[in-house]
């Protein structure tokens, strides 16, 4: 009987191993695939997700944004030089203009603005006739000299003996 009982028990417990295997080889199948699975979505995500890692890097993103900056930094530039060579060759011309044109007209306009500004002055203060050099009547060396004035010497301002 006890040998009965090993065979019958041998028999039980090799029907138990053969679940238990088959069932932990289902279970290993069973894992196998969802690890499977989780490599490819992993793969699919960084199919996708490369080209935004390559757009959105630290690099390309600061260097995108500077991109426009850039471009109107150029466009600010030339526009500035554009208008530095307009106003050089403005000025060219001007120069060219006033060199064919002829100094002596220049020298005599300012000698008379000037007598009209000291003529203005005369009635301001009362010794600015002295500083008249030149009027009409009088040699560029003349001076109108009054009897009894006031002028300034060294910085102070002493009487008339």
């Amino acid at each position: 009987m006890a040998d009965d009982r090993d065979i019958a028990g041998d028999a039980a417990g090799k029907k138990h191993r053969a679940l238990a295997a088959a069932t932990l080889l289902a279970l290993a199948g069973l894992l196998l695939a969802v690890s499977g699975l989780t490599l490819f979505a992993s793969l699919v995500g960084l199919a996708v997700a490369s080209p935004l890692f390559l757009l959105f890097s630290p690099v390309l993103v600061p260097a995108a944004m500077l991109a426009p900056l850039l471009a109107a930094g150029a466009a600010v530039s030339g526009s500035l030089a554009l208008g530095a060579l307009s106003l050089l060759s403005r000025l060219a011309s001007a120069a060219r203009k006033a060199a064919a044109a002829s100094t002596r007209d220049y020298v005599e306009e300012g000698k008379r603005r000037v007598g009209e500004v000291a003529a203005a002055a005369v009635d301001k203060t009362p010794h600015a006739e002295l500083a008249v050099v030149s009027k009409e009547g009088h040699s560029p060396t003349d001076h109108k000299i009054a009897d009894n004035y006031e002028h300034y010497v060294a910085g102070r301002m002493v009487g008339s003996a």
